[in-house]
């Protein structure tokens, strides 16, 4: 749906009311609202009034590395780190069951060390994502 709506809006040569979006589409105009707040999020259109019309009109933005740069990196960084802490807490947490005696009954200590295992190998992926995410020469691409 996002892509439909964003497309919509792209393909549109002014901006397009927030009812039409959703008669055009042919879904509710409680849907269209999510959608459009998601790509006002990601910096993919942006909101415009027209003076006597109260309703809401939207147009795409059409620059697609400014979307990328201002929108979608940002909002990928961030959950990038929210990630990377629940990593770090779980695997905080789980040192602490590893260590005491029979502290988990309901789980074998092979359990224990394959969910280990695979939190060490989220946490990796995650510090390279981060790396590549953050490295200058990205930046200098975008």
């Amino acid at each position: 749906m996002i892509g439909r709506v964003f497309a919509l809006l792209y393909l549109s040569p002014r901006p397009v009311a927030l009812e039409d979006i959703a008669t055009r589409l042919q879904v509710s105009k409680a849907s269209v609202s999510i959608v459009v707040r998601q790509l006002l999020g990601f910096q993919a259109v942006r909101h415009m009034g027209f003076q006597g019309d109260r309703r809401d009109f939207y147009e795409a933005e059409t620059d697609f590395l400014h979307i990328l740069r201002r929108g979608i990196m940002p909002g990928l960084r961030k959950k990038l780190q929210s990630a990377g802490l629940q990593i770090d807490r779980t695997l905080f947490a789980g040192e602490a069951v590893r260590e005491a005696p029979s502290s988990s009954p309901e789980m074998t200590a092979a359990e224990l060390a394959e969910i280990h295992s695979r939190l060490r190998k989220a946490q990796l992926l995650h510090r390279r994502l981060d790396r590549l995410l953050g490295s200058r020469l990205l930046a200098r691409f975008l």
